[in-house]
């Protein structure tokens, strides 16, 4: 099933149009798609010229080694990706590449005059009161004051005055020949078309061109930075967790966007799905090293497990053969002890076993530390939720309009819809957390719900874990700690208010409540959101071993794809409905 296939004829022309526009404005949109697919054969057969490289790269943060003697190379036209677990130190490796930071020791090297784009966080103080549309056109500071220039040059020229005087019309030309050279060379007058097929392509509404982007939320303020990065097409793209706030529709445009950029990207990201549509690399890190594989996120699992297997069997190969040679050193260390002509070949024998040990490989580590979650429950009746014109209207914009559903017990469910489509707005209006305009909910008998929000803020902030899983269940402190240590929190976090917590870490305290609690209906709202690869795995294990029911907002699609069994859309239409099957069965029956 191809991208075009999977998507609405809207959504596919809205969103391939974007690319077009992004592209090669004027062009014939089938020499756009083909000159795209022809572009991704032709970055096999180029020779790639080296970009930067690590060499004997360490980091260390107040003695605490993040990394160290990293060899890396990175070529032109290369996609890979890079994970690890959170905090193997990703984001500071992208920092390294982008001279934000500077290494303990080693040396970093870049192409001379190679330019990088470095997605952040935060959003300049300079953007915030300028319009979207604004913020992202004017990726150069030049473009202004050029735009500006410009236009008291094409003023002068119609003055009389200077039109009559040769030699002043000749210096007003020759000034406006540069500038508008330079204008040019900057993207000037394309601006404004590349900027609108970016943020059109990331979910934006051209209504919400104009507002201001410091009336934007956190999340949208990331989306800016995305946009401003992708219009000045560095040499070397380095996107730290580029599709977060991002929905199924600008996942799959940003995914066909990297596949066709003319430059290099790197991509720190938690979603399997895009890191198998993009990367052809994969860097992982990993206690302090680095390993490379080549190809995407699905070959790297396997590959990494079969380098794992032939370690370990060349491990223990290595070990027999040690403890070998050491009895043969002790019985020669024996003898040598009765007849001192066997002294030297004990010594011989001592440095053959001291070789062996420094050429052994390390013991891999087959089984991490990962964080533990059991999702037990006592069953509830076969009717678990039922729904009757159910709709919701907020400020006078209607969300959904009225739908019918029944959830039955095992069912496993999942909602997907465009960002600001109301997935949130859904659930929690079926907790009755929010007022529904229209219709009814019936909980079924004996179903004890288990709410995962996608803000946390149902976690008491000024509280501790410690305190905060004692009061969700009975247990001694000893009891507590152990618990929440299976949930890889460290002691210091145990007594640290979870205000204070990362967003993995309150992503943890929420499943330790669905643990603890019992709950055998689950409500989920992006449960996947905050939490690194290996906890999406044990969060997906726990889930397939659930006995209970299961309705989950997600945009991670390959989270979806192992999880559900039904899916419900909130379309671009209002309506709401539901389909069998898995999210790629969904995407084959949305063409």
């Amino acid at each position: 099933m191809s991208f075009y296939a999977a998507f609405p004829r809207s959504t596919f022309i809205a969103r391939f149009s974007s690319l077009y526009t992004l592209y090669a404005p004027g062009a014939p949109l089938l020499v756009v798609f083909f000159s795209l697919i022809q572009n991704d054969f032709l970055q096999g057969e180029k020779t790639h010229m080296l970009l930067a490289n690590f060499s004997k790269v360490c980091k260390d943060f107040g003695g605490n080694i993040i990394f160290y003697d990293v060899d890396i190379e990175i070529l032109e036209g290369e996609r890979i990706g890079l994970v690890g677990e959170n905090g193997s130190g990703k984001s500071t490796l992208f920092k390294l590449l982008a001279g934000i930071e500077t290494p303990t020791s080693g040396v970093v090297s870049r192409k001379r005059n190679l330019t990088i784009g470095y997605l952040t966080q935060e959003v300049e103080v300079a953007m915030l009161h300028k319009t979207l549309l604004e913020a992202v056109s004017e990726t150069s500071t030049e473009l202004a004051p050029l735009a500006e220039r410009l236009s008291t040059l094409e003023a002068q020229m119609s003055d009389p005055n200077i039109a009559s005087d040769a030699e002043a019309m000749e210096q007003v030309l020759d000034e406006y020949s540069q500038a508008q050279e330079r204008y040019e060379a900057l993207g000037g007058y394309t601006a404004g078309h590349r900027a609108e097929a970016v943020l059109s392509g990331l979910g934006f509404a051209e209504h919400e061109f104009d507002i201001e982007v410091g009336s934007l939320s956190g999340g949208e303020k990331k989306l800016v930075n995305l946009a401003r990065i992708l219009i000045e097409r560095p040499d070397l793209l380095l996107l730290d967790e580029p599709d977060n706030h991002l929905d199924m529709y600008a996942k799959a445009w940003l995914e066909h966007y990297i596949q066709g950029y003319p430059g290099t990207v790197m991509i720190i990201s938690h979603d399997r799905h895009l890191l198998d549509r993009t990367v052809k690399k994969i860097f992982e890190l990993e206690d302090g090293e680095i390993s490379s594989y080549a190809g995407n996120y699905t070959y790297f699992v396997a590959e990494r497990e079969l380098r794992l297997s032939k370690q370990q069997e060349q491990y223990s190969l290595q070990q027999e053969e040690i403890k070998r040679l050491e009895n043969s050193m002790h019985h020669l260390k024996e003898w040598a002890k009765m007849n001192p002509k066997f002294a030297g070949r004990a010594e011989y024998m001592a440095k053959r076993v001291e070789k062996a040990k420094q050429d052994a490989v390390d013991k891999p580590i087959l089984v991490r530390d990962k964080i533990k979650v059991g999702l037990d429950a006592d069953r509830s009746g076969k009717k678990v939720l039922e729904v009757k014109s159910l709709s919701a209207t907020i400020d006078g914009h209607t969300l959904f309009e009225p739908f019918d559903l029944t959830i039955l017990y095992g069912e496993r469910v999942g909602i997907v819809g465009a960002n600001g489509s109301g997935k949130t707005t859904l659930l929690k209006t079926m907790l009755n957390l929010l007022p529904a305009t229209t219709g009814t909910v019936k909980i079924g008998a004996s179903v004890v719900v288990g709410y995962y929000a996608q803000e946390q803020e149902t976690l008491p902030f000024q509280s501790t874990p410690i305190d905060f899983v004692r009061r969700l269940k009975n247990m001694t402190e000893p009891q507590a700690i152990a618990f929440l240590r299976g949930l890889l929190f460290s002691y210091a976090d145990i007594h640290t208010p979870i205000g204070q917590l990362s967003g993995g870490e309150k992503s943890r305290l929420q499943l330790a409540r669905l643990t603890l609690t019992e709950a055998n209906f689950l409500l989920l709202d992006e449960p996947t959101n905050n939490l690194d690869i290996a906890s999406t795995e044990v969060l997906e294990t726990a889930l397939d071993t659930f006995e209970g029911t299961v309705l989950t907002v997600s945009h991670d699609r390959y989270f979806l794809d192992k999880i559900v069994t039904k899916i419900v859309e909130i379309g671009p239409d209002k309506h709401v409905r539901a389909y069998p099957g898995n999210f790629s069965y969904y995407f084959e029956k949305i063409q």
